[in-house]
């Protein structure tokens, strides 16, 4: 349903004549459907996580582009995933003291920044946050430009994005002068 029409066309009665349930049999299950929705979400995320954990060993020679193009591809073949993780689950997260929960797609960027960053093939100068803030904002950034405004342009998304990140990961080899604290 939510394929055919997004977040919004989740409706209870028309999703359990879908299963061929009744309406008061989803309860046993569900509470209601912002909980399913909810559900869909976490389920989401963990996929999103998933791909980011698999990419560096199948893509791009270094893992932090790798995890970007992961992200990028992820958004492309999971559209609706995708669109539900921006709409349904904000983190939980509220300062740079609490710890990103270990399991989230975001805790896998952070610590592959910091691995980059002992295994020096970034400096040391960068903080691993700022990494993967600026990674993940970078690459969402453009899934969302490719998924929405330019949905049916005509280009060579995928090099570009490549392109863009390897640039990006280029510039924390060097050591920076400024702007290296965490979001």
């Amino acid at each position: 349903m939510m394929t055919e029409g997004g977040v919004g066309a989740l409706a209870w009665r028309e999703l359990a004549r879908r299963l061929d349930y009744s309406p008061a049999g989803l309860y046993r299950y569900f509470a209601n459907s912002e909980e399913i929705i909810s559900t869909l979400a976490g389920e989401s995320m963990g996929l999103l996580a998933e791909h980011l954990r698999i990419t560096p060993a199948t893509g791009a020679n270094d893992p932090l582009v790798a995890m970007g193009l992961g992200y990028l591809a992820f958004a492309r073949e999971q559209p609706v995933r995708f669109r539900l993780l921006l709409t349904e689950l904000p983190s939980t997260r509220r300062s740079l003291n609490e710890l990103a929960d270990g399991a989230s797609a975001y805790a896998i960027l952070v610590d592959a920044a910091r691995a980059a960053i002992t295994e020096k093939r970034i400096s040391s100068d960068v903080d691993a946050e700022w990494v993967a803030y600026t990674l993940w904002a970078l690459a969402h950034g453009m899934a969302v430009l490719e998924s929405t405004h330019l949905k049916g342009f005509d280009a060579q998304f995928e090099h570009v994005h490549e392109l863009a990140l390897r640039q990006l990961v280029r510039g924390w080899r060097a050591s920076p002068s400024a702007g290296t604290e965490a979001p």
